[in-house]
């Protein structure tokens, strides 16, 4: 989902990954954290089959890996063999794959602890629907955007930056006591159709002189590969073949088009009285 992280960022979503996938830490510091991987996250990060093959094959208690991280790499700790989290690292690398792999779609619950007052009272979540997608704008060039998107399924509402807006709220995946879900008035798919039209808008207005500048190249190209090759009556069937094959090549590289991908997803209930506050239907803000 991101470009680029920071020291500081790599090792906030380290720890908030090994939380989420049940890791047992053993030794935390501002520096430096020792865990004990649970056992989706030993599958996904260490790679060794034949151990859980004979696990599960012979029905015995598994041992998950203990590793230790440091985030800065003059703060290791003495003494601990440990490895140094950064972004492009290739541990880190196996944890974000790892994070979109297991949590790609979720359901979270806002954790409400502390709020209710009465233990005979219920209070309501409003559900909503968040999307981050990458928009990707190709050509023999490259360029992504990430567009975070929520929409409320009951009133439409559809809220651009929606991911930063809940990042730092409190989340659990049980339904907790004396809560209900006011039921979505919106399905699903009809939340996934307004997402792709208000993307459609951001794509048309967006600058369009990258195409047209990938488009001018594609025929400058094309221009020097038809003058490379003799005239078509004097080429000989292989050279025909050629020809095409790097036709076909010369316009999949250049020619301008526009990706859109679903990087994760998720249903999320949020408390009502904290919700958003929201412009007029379908008016999303910035």
């Amino acid at each position: 989902m991101c470009c680029w992280m920071e020291p500081n960022q790599v090792k906030s979503f380290t720890e908030r990954f090994l939380k989420a996938y049940d890791c047992r830490i053993i030794e935390q510091t501002p520096d430096y954290l020792q865990t004990q991987l649970s056992v989706k996250t030993d599958k996904d990060l260490v790679h060794r089959p034949f151990y859980w093959m004979y696990v599960e094959k012979m029905g015995i208690k598994p041992q998950p890996v203990t590793l230790t991280f440091a985030f800065e790499p003059d703060k290791a700790p003495p003494k601990i063999r440990s490895e140094l989290l950064s972004f492009g690292s290739p541990r880190f690398s196996q944890i974000l794959k790892s994070a979109q792999k297991n949590g790609r779609f979720v359901r979270l619950y806002e954790n409400d602890s502390g709020r209710l007052r009465r233990r005979d009272e219920s209070k309501p979540y409003t559900p909503w629907l968040g999307v981050n997608y990458k928009l990707s704008y190709i050509c023999d060039q490259k360029k992504d955007e990430i567009i975070q998107l929520g929409i409320h399924l009951r009133t439409g509402d559809l809220l651009q930056g929606f991911f930063d807006r809940i990042r730092n709220r409190e989340w659990s995946s049980k339904l907790p006591t004396h809560r209900h879900i006011i039921p979505a008035l919106i399905s699903v798919p009809e939340a996934v159709g307004e997402m792709e039209y208000f993307l459609q808008g951001i794509i048309e207005q967006q600058d369009l002189s990258w195409a047209r500048s990938a488009e001018e190249r594609m025929k400058q190209e094309l221009a020097r590969l038809d003058a490379y090759y003799p005239e078509e009556w004097r080429m000989s069937d292989e050279l025909h073949s050629e020809k095409r094959q790097r036709i076909r090549e010369t316009i999949r590289q250049y020619h301008p088009k526009v990706e859109v991908e679903v990087i994760n997803a998720g249903l999320f209930y949020l408390d009502e009285d904290v919700s958003f506050h929201l412009t007029p239907k379908k008016h999303p803000i910035s």
